[in-house]
C-alpha cells in the first residue's frame, strides 16, 4: 500500500485502450483516475498496488476542478466512491456472435474503500482491476498524458479528447506535423460515452464538440483546428479533427490561438476592410493563414500604412518576386515569410525604401482619382471592421 503523491505528473496509457476503449467517467472521475495512473511506475512495478489518498487531498481533486457543484465532504466521498467502483470500460473482443464482435466489460478497480493512515487523517484506497494490467503496467506504445494539463478542463468529454489527440501526435509526431481523427457521429458518441444521446447534430455540437473545441485549444498543448463535418445525404455522417502541437506563441498573438490554427470566421471579422484584403493577398501567394493573421498583419503599423495594408503587400510581394529565387509557390511563400518575419528586410533598409516608395505613389493616384472617392472610403475604413464598413457604403 503506497500513498500517492504530486511527484508524477505523467499518466502511461496504452495506446489501443486510448483509442478504443469506451466509458462513461465524470471529469472529477476522469482526473482521480489520472491522477493514481500517474503515480504509478511501470518500469518498476508489476503488478497494481494499493494506492491510498487522503480525504482532504482528494477533496482538494474533486473540489477545485472548475465545477459548480459541491455538497458536503460526508455526501460528496460517499457518492463519489460508490460510483467509481461500479463504473467500468467496455472494448471490442475477438469472441463473434452472429457475425458481430462481441463486447467486452471490466470495472476500473478491483476496490475503493475507507481506510485510516498511520497519522489518523481518513484516506481512501483504490486498488485498479488486474483485468487493466495489460493497459497501464504491460506497456508496450503508449500514449504520455500530464495530469497537470487535463486538470484545468471542465468537460468529461474534453479529457477523452485530449487523451486520444496525445496518443495520436505521440505515435504521429515524427512524420506530421499535423494529424487528422474521422469518426462516425455514432462511433464518436460512443467512444465519449454518450451512445445513442443528442439526436440533434445541432445539441450534440453546441454541447459537446464546440467544448471540446474550447477547452483544449486554452488549457492544453494541443492545437485543435476548427472542427470540420462530412455530410451522408442531408445529415451530418462524419466528424474530422485535426490536430497538432502548440509552438511557442509569438507576441501579441490573442489567447488561445496559435500560428498553426486556421482563423475562424470571428477571427476575421474583426479585420478592417484594408486588413481583410491584405490577408487574401497573402494566403492567395501561399503564407499559410494563421501566420498572415497573427504574425504578417500585426507588424504593418503606423499611420502611413494604416488602411492600405492591402496596397502594401501587393508592393511588398511585386518587390520579392523581382529578387527570390524560388520557382514553387510554396517555396516563394516559406522564402517570403522568411524575408518578413526573420530577416525584416522590409522594416529598413533599401528594399523598405522601395515598398514605401511605390506605395506613396499608388496613395496619391488614389487622391486624383474620381475625386478622391476611394481615397475618402480608406480614410473612412480605417475605424471600422469591414462588415461595418460595408453596411456603412450601403447605407450612404
Amino acid at each position: 500500500m503506497s500513498e500517492v503523491t504530486k511527484n508524477n505528473l505523467v499518466a502511461r496509457i496504452e495506446n489501443r485502450f486510448v483509442f478504443h476503449a469506451q466509458y462513461q467517467l465524470s471529469a472529477r472521475e476522469q482526473k482521480v483516475i489520472l491522477f493514481l495512473i500517474a503515480n504509478m511506475d511501470p518500469k518498476k512495478q508489476s503488478r497494481f498496488h494499493e494506492q491510498v489518498i487522503s480525504v482532504k487531498e482528494l477533496e482538494h481533486i474533486l473540489k477545485n476542478d472548475g465545477e459548480t457543484k459541491w455538497g458536503g465532504l460526508y455526501q460528496e466521498m460517499r457518492e463519489f466512491t460508490k460510483r467509481i467502483r461500479n463504473k467500468g470500460i467496455e472494448f471490442d473482443t475477438a469472441i463473434e456472435i452472429d457475425g458481430k464482435k462481441f463486447p467486452g466489460y471490466v470495472n476500473w478497480f478491483q476496490s475503493v474503500e475507507p481506510i485510516k493512515m498511520d497519522s489518523g487523517e481518513v484516506a481512501i484506497s483504490f486498488l485498479f482491476s488486474e483485468k487493466l494490467k495489460p493497459f497501464l503496467i504491460d506497456l508496450n506504445e503508449y500514449a504520455r498524458i500530464n495530469y497537470l494539463e487535463a486538470a484545468p478542463l471542465k468537460s468529461s468529454y474534453a479529457i477523452r479528447m485530449f487523451q486520444i489527440f496525445k496518443a495520436a501526435r505521440g505515435r504521429m509526431q515524427k512524420h506530421e506535423e499535423v494529424s487528422t481523427m474521422e469518426y462516425e457521429v455514432e462511433q464518436l458518441k460512443s467512444v465519449l460515452g454518450i451512445p445513442g444521446k443528442y439526436d440533434d447534430f445541432r445539441n450534440f455540437r453546441r454541447r459537446v464538440l464546440d467544448v471540446i473545441y474550447e477547452e483544449v485549444n486554452e488549457h492544453t498543448n494541443i492545437i485543435l483546428h476548427p472542427i470540420r463535418f462530412k455530410r451522408g445525404g442531408r445529415v451530418i455522417a462524419k466528424v474530422v479533427f485535426k490536430f497538432g502541437d502548440r509552438q511557442p506563441a509569438p507576441e501579441g498573438l490573442p489567447k488561445g490561438r496559435f500560428p498553426e490554427m486556421e482563423p475562424t470566421v470571428t477571427d476575421l471579422e474583426k479585420l478592417t476592410k484594408s486588413q481583410l484584403l491584405a490577408f487574401g493577398k497573402l494566403t492567395d501567394f501561399g503564407v499559410k493563414a494563421g501566420i498572415a493573421l497573427w504574425q504578417m498583419l500585426p507588424k504593418v503599423t503606423g499611420s502611413e500604412f494604416s488602411g492600405f495594408e492591402d496596397l502594401y503587400f501587393e508592393e511588398a510581394i511585386a518587390f520579392f518576386t523581382t529578387k527570390t529565387k524560388q520557382k514553387t509557390k510554396a517555396g516563394m511563400a516559406g522564402a517570403f515569410v522568411k524575408w518578413f518575419l526573420e530577416l525584416k528586410v522590409f522594416e529598413q533598409g533599401e528594399q523598405f525604401s522601395a515598398i514605401v516608395e511605390r506605395l506613396q505613389k499608388r496613395k496619391k493616384k488614389l487622391q486624383a482619382e474620381k475625386g478622391g472617392a476611394a481615397w475618402e472610403n480608406r480614410l473612412a475604413a480605417r475605424s471600422m471592421t469591414a462588415n461595418e464598413f460595408d453596411a456603412w457604403v450601403k447605407d450612404n
